[in-house]
C-alpha cells in the first residue's frame, strides 16, 4: 500500500509522490517513510503546526544548503492532498553500512558489529566529522544538539553522515531560526553554568561539544571529563556536572581536584592537540570546525603502525593500545589475587559479608551488561589505585618546602632553533650620552620648583639610518616615584632629528600627552602621540606633532569604553578599555582600535573618521596589546591578551583583518590554526608587504607561590613562564608557521643553558620600558622588558631584533638583544649578533644624597632597512639632598647604534 503527497520544490515546482507505508523510523517529534522510487526519503511530522516557525525554517533550508553529500537536509517542503505543510523530503541515503558514532566508542560494539579495529579509521572519522561541521559553520548554521547519537559513519570508509538536520539551528536570509534541543554531556559549560539555553552560543556550543566528540574518538570513547579524584573525594557522577565545575584532567595542569582515567591514551596525542582539546574544552575562545580538520588530517600523516598489532597506530615512541592491553591483564591478575585475599579473609568472619555479597550479586543480576562492565572496572580500579598508593612517599618535583608550584598545560611546543648558539657581540658604531638636571625644588616656606631643561623620551621609535634619528624631547611632569615614570608633558613636546626641530606641542590646560608608543612618519616628518584627559586620566585622540596648530583625532568620547567595574561611579585611568594606533607606512591614515572598536583616519581629514566599526563582542572582556596596518589600511593585524591577576591564567591571540565592502572583516584568526599557542598575543612585528608575522608568546606556565612574590608582605600566586617568538609566512594557503624541513616549528627562546621563567604578564601599555631598580647586591630586576616584547621586523622581513633581556648585579644593568636572520624561502633562522651593554648610574653613590629614587628604561629600535641597530638606556632618578633643602630630578642617558652586518 501506498500513500500520495506533493513535493515543492524551491524554484515553485510541485511534484506528486507516493510513499511505503511501512516506516523507516519513527521518533518523538515525526516518522520517516521512503518514496516507492526509493530516492527521498519523507518526514512526516506528528503535529506540523506544532512550531509556527517551521515551514518558514525549511525553506531557508532549501535557501542554504551544504554542498557537500552526508547531510539529511531538507531539498522540498511536503503537502497533503489538500495542500496543508506535513513535513519535508530529503535524500534517502544508504545506511546500510552505517552505524552511529555510538558504536565506534566501544571496543566490545565495534567487535560485535565487524568494525574495524584501526585507529587510523577513527581518527579518519574525526576528520571527516569535523569537515562535516565546519561546512556548516561556514554557511552559518550550528548543529546545538551535537553528540555521537545524531552522527552517522560508514564503516567502508569513515565518512560522515549529519542526521535529524531540521532540529539544528539555521541561518535564514534575515534572521537566525534556532535549534531547541540539546543534551546534557556536550553542553558549553558557559551556557549550563548560566542557564543559558546552548542555541543562543550558537558556533560556540557547537565546537564545545564537536571537541568532546573529537576526544572520545581518539582516546577510545573516554569522554573528556571522565577522571579519577585526586583527593579521595567525591566528584560530580554526570559528566555534564564535571564540565561546568571545569573538572578537565588532560591538560598540562589539570584541575586540581582529579586526574586522568588510566584507560587514557592521551600521553600518545601530540602536543599540539592537546592544546588544542584543552583551549577548545576549558576556554570559551574555542578551535574552529575548519582548523580541526586541518590540524587532525595533518597530524594523522604523522601516525606509525605498530609492529605487533596492524590495527594500532600511535604517534609517539611506544604504542599506548598495546600498553593498555598489558595494563588490562596487569589488572585482571591483581584483581584475581585480590578476589582469593577476599575469599580467604571471608573465611575468618562471621556471615554478614556473605549476606551482603548476596545482595550485591542480586542487584548485579538485574544490570545490563554495559552497566554491569563499567561496575566491574570500577570496582578493579579502586583497587589497584588504593593497593599501588604509597602513603609514606615524599614528593620529589618541589625541593623548596614554602615554595609551591602547579604546572598549567599549556604548550610543551615543538621547536626547533640553536637556542644555545652563540653570537658575535656588535662594537658600538656611535653613541649619544648626556646628564641632565630638569627639576629642581628648594624647600622652605615658599617651595617651589624650577624647571630647568627639556630631556630626551625614553622610548625609540622606527628609523631609516643613524643620520636620520628621531627624538622627542619633553618636560616631564613633577619627579619620579619607584611606581611611575615621567611620560606625560605638561609644558612642551620637541620632535627633533639630530637636532633639527620638526615640530611642538605645548601646554593646555585641559589636556595631557602620553609619550609613550609614539610614531614617526618619514614622508613629511611628522610625530603623533597619544592625547588624553587630565581627569579620569585617559587618552581620547591622537595629536600630531608639527609646527602650525595642533591637529588632533578623536578615538572617541569613550560612554562605550567604560568596563564594568564593581563600583560603576569610580573612573579611573584603569576603568577604560586600553586602545591603540598605528600609522600607515605611507602616512596618509591614521587607524585606532580598542577590543570594542575600530576608527579609521584620513590624516588630512582630522573631522570625520573615514570609518568607525564595533568589533566582535566575544572580544570586549580582552586587551588589544599592538595594532599594525598594511598594505594602506587594507589589511590589520591585532594582538589581543587577557589574565587575572599576577598574569594568573594568561591567554592571548592574533588576528587578521581585511578591508571588504567598507569593513573590516576578520580573515584569519591565528588561534584557529595547527600549531596554535593559547598564550600568544604579547606582541607582534611584520614586515613591511605583511607576509611575515612575529608573534611574541610564553610558554610552560607554572603557578608560583614562592615567598619572593609579595603584595605589602604578602605571599601572592603569580604566572611564570618562558618567553618566546613564534614566526609565520603568509602563503597561496593562508598564513602558516615556519618549520624546518623536518616539520618542527621555528620559535626563538631565551639563549641561556638553563634558562629562567619570567613574570607573565598582559602588556597594558605594549611599549612600556620601565625597570624598577633596587641597587642591592644581585637582585632580580623587576620590569616589564623581555625578549617576547618590543621586538622588530625590519621591512624585508629577513632580520628580526629581539625584546631586551635585562638583569640587575651590583648596581649594574646588563641589557641584550638579539639580531637573527631568516630566509623564508628555505624556513631557515640564523642567530646572527648580539647588542650587549651594560648601565651604571654615575651616582649611584652620591655620598651627598640622603635618598635617591631610581626608575630605569631601556629601549631599542631596528632600521627599516634591518642594516642598523639602537639600544639605549634612561635613568631617570630623584635625588634629595642630605640636608633636606633641594630635590634634584635628573636623567642620566645614553644611546648606542649598532652597524648590523
Amino acid at each position: 500500500m501506498s500513500n500520495n503527497v506533493n513535493l515543492i520544490y524551491l524554484d515553485g515546482k510541485t511534484q506528486k509522490i507516493r510513499y511505503h507505508k511501512k516506516a523507516i523510523s519513527s521518533g518523538a517529534d515525526g516518522t520517516i517513510y521512503a518514496s516507492v522510487d526509493k530516492k527521498l526519503a519523507l518526514k512526516i511530522y506528528h503535529d506540523p503546526l506544532k512550531d509556527k516557525q517551521r515551514q518558514d525554517k525549511l525553506w531557508q533550508m532549501l535557501s542554504h544548503a551544504p554542498k557537500g553529500n552526508g547531510f539529511c537536509w531538507p531539498v522540498a517542503i511536503l503537502s497533503d492532498q489538500k495542500s496543508n505543510f506535513i513535513g519535508y523530503a530529503m535524500p534517502l541515503l544508504d545506511l546500510s553500512h552505517c552505524h552511529t558514532l555510538e558504536m565506534l566508542l566501544s571496543k566490545r560494539l565495534r567487535s560485535s558489529l565487524g568494525i574495524s579495529e584501526s585507529y587510523q579509521f577513527r581518527v579518519k572519522v574525526a576528520v571527516n566529522l569535523a569537515q562535516k561541521v565546519a561546512e556548516l559553520h561556514q554557511l552559518g548554521h550550528h548543529i546545538i544538539d551535537l553528540k555521537p547519537a545524531n552522527l552517522s559513519f560508514d564503516q567502508r570508509n569513515a565518512e560522515v553522515v549529519v542526521l535529524d538536520c531540521d532540529g539544528f539551528s539555521i541561518q535564514g536570509n534575515n534572521k537566525q531560526f534556532l535549534g531547541h534541543q540539546y543534551t546534557a554531556g556536550y553542553i558549553a559549560p558557559e551556557a549550563f553554568a548560566a542557564q543559558l539555553a546552548p542555541e543562543k552560543l550558537g558556533e560556540a556550543q557547537d565546537l564545545f561539544a564537536l571537541a568532546a566528540i573529537l576526544f572520545q574518538l581518539l582516546n577510545n570513547g573516554l569522554h573528556p571529563f571522565q577522571g579519577v579524584s585526586k583527593d579521595g573525594k567525591s566528584l560530580p557522577t554526570d559528566n555534564q556536572a564535571k564540565i561546568t565545575a571545569g573538572l578537565y584532567a588532560y591538560a598540562k595542569m589539570p584541575h586540581k581536584k582529579i586526574k586522568p582515567s588510566p584507560w587514557s591514551i592521551h600521553d600518545d596525542f601530540p602536543d599540539a592537540l592537546l592544546q588544542a582539546f584543552s583551549q577548545s574544552l576549558t576556554n570559551t575562545h574555542r578551535i574552529k570546525a575548519s582548523a580541526w580538520q586541518q590540524l587532525l588530517a595533518k597530524q594523522s600523516l604523522n601516525l606509525k603502525v605498530c609492529q605487533q598489532d596492524i590495527s594500532h597506530s600511535y604517534w609517539q615512541k611506544n604504542c599506548p593500545h598495546c600498553k593498555l592491553g598489558q595494563t588490562r591483564v596487569n589488572i585482571q591478575q591483581q584483581a584475581k589475587t585480590q578476589k582469593k585475599a577476599t575469599k580467604r579473609k571471608h573465611q575468618t568472619i562471621n556471615g554478614h559479608n556473605l549476606s551482603t555479597g548476596n545482595v550485591v550479586a542480586s542487584a548485579l543480576s538485574k544490570m545490563g551488561p554495559s552497566t554491569l562492565l563499567f561496575v566491574i572496572f570500577a570496582i578493579i580500579f579502586i583497587v589497584v589505585i588504593f593497593t599501588s598508593i604509597d602513603f609514606n612517599s615524599a614528593p620529589t618535583s618541589v625541593n623548596v618546602p614554602k615554595k609551591e608550584v602547579k604546572q598549567r598545560e599549556i604548550s610543551a611546543i615543538s621547536s626547533e632553533i640553536s637556542t644555545l648558539s652563540k653570537a658575535p657581540t656588535i662594537a658600538v658604531a656611535n653613541s649619544l650620552s648626556g646628564n641632565i638636571t630638569y627639576r629642581e625644588i628648594k624647600r622652605g616656606s615658599q617651595s617651589k620648583a624650577n624647571k630647568l631643561a627639556e630631556i630626551p623620551f625614553h622610548q625609540f621609535t622606527r628609523f631609516d639610518s643613524s643620520s636620520n634619528f628621531p627624538l622627542l624631547n619633553y618636560f616631564p611632569f613633577g619627579v619620579i616615584s619607584p611606581s611611575s615614570s615621567a611620560e606625560i608633558s605638561l609644558k612642551t613636546i620637541n620632535f627633533e632629528m639630530m637636532g633639527k626641530e620638526l615640530g611642538q606641542l605645548k601646554k593646555q590646560n585641559d589636556r595631557l600627552y602620553r609619550l609613550n608608543d609614539w610614531q614617526y612618519d618619514n614622508n613629511t616628518e611628522t610625530a603623533y602621540v597619544y592625547k588624553c584627559k587630565y581627569n579620569p586620566s585617559i587618552c581620547t585622540g591622537v595629536s600630531q606633532v608639527g609646527m602650525g596648530e595642533e591637529v588632533t583625532y578623536t578615538f572617541n568620547s569613550f560612554s562605550a569604553e567604560r568596563i564594568l567595574m564593581e563600583n560603576p561611579t569610580e573612573k579611573t585611568a584603569h576603568s577604560y578599555r586600553p586602545w591603540r594606533f598605528s600609522l600607515t607606512s605611507s602616512g596618509k591614515k591614521l587607524i585606532m582600535a580598542s577590543s570594542f572598536e575600530l576608527v579609521v583616519y584620513d590624516v588630512n581629514s582630522p573631522k570625520e573618521p573615514l570609518l568607525k566599526q564595533k568589533l566582535p563582542t566575544k572580544w570586549q572582556d580582552w586587551h588589544i596589546t599592538r595594532l599594525l596596518t598594511i598594505d594602506g589600511g587594507q589589511r590589520l593585524l591585532l594582538s589581543l591578551a587577557k589574565s587575572e591577576k599576577y598574569g594568573v591564567n594568561y591567554q592571548g591571540f592574533v588576528v587578521e583583518l581585511t578591508l571588504t565592502d567598507g569593513s573590516y572583516l576578520v580573515t584569519t584568526d591565528f588561534s584557529t590554526l595547527p600549531n596554535a599557542n593559547l598564550m600568544s598575543g604579547v606582541d607582534i612585528a611584520t614586515n613591511l608587504s605583511g607576509d611575515i608575522l612575529a608573534i611574541g608568546e610564553y610558554a610552560e606556565e607554572e603557578i608560583n607561590n614562592d615567598k619572593y612574590y609579595t603584595f605589602f608582605g604578602d605571599s601572592v600566586e603569580v604566572a611564570l613562564a618562558y618567553p618566546m617568538i613564534s614566526l609565520w609566512k603568509k602563503t597561496t594557503l593562508g598564513w602558516q608557521p615556519i618549520n624546518t624541513p623536518n616539520g618542527k616549528t621555528i620559535r626563538i627562546t631565551p639563549k641561556q643553558r638553563k634558562p629562567t621563567k619570567v613574570l607573565v604578564k598582559v602588556p597594558a601599555s605594549i611599549s612600556n620600558t620601565k625597570a624598577k631598580m633596587s641597587f642591592m647586591r644581585n637582585s632580580k630586576l623587576v620590569n616589564e622588558l623581555g625578549l617576547n616584547r618590543g621586538f622588530k621586523l625590519n621591512q624585508t622581513g629577513d632580520t628580526l631584533l629581539t625584546g631586551i633581556d635585562a638583569k640587575e648585579q651590583r648596581d649594574t644593568i646588563f641589557a641584550k638583544a638579539f639580531i637573527y636572520k631568516l630566509d623564508a624561502s628555505t624556513n631557515s633562522l640564523t642567530l646572527s649578533a648580539k647588542l650587549a651593554r651594560s648601565y651604571r648610574s654615575s651616582d649611584s653613590s652620591n655620598a651627598d644624597s640622603f635618598d635617591t629614587k631610581r626608575i630605569a628604561h631601556l629601549s631599542s629600535t631596528l632600521s627599516n632597512d634591518g642594516k642598523q641597530a639602537a639600544l639605549g638606556w634612561f635613568m631617570l632618578s630623584d635625588v634629595k639632598s642630605a640636608d633636606f633643602k633641594k630635590t634634584l630630578a635628573t636623567q642620566e642617558y645614553k644611546l648606542d647604534l649598532f652597524n648590523i652586518n
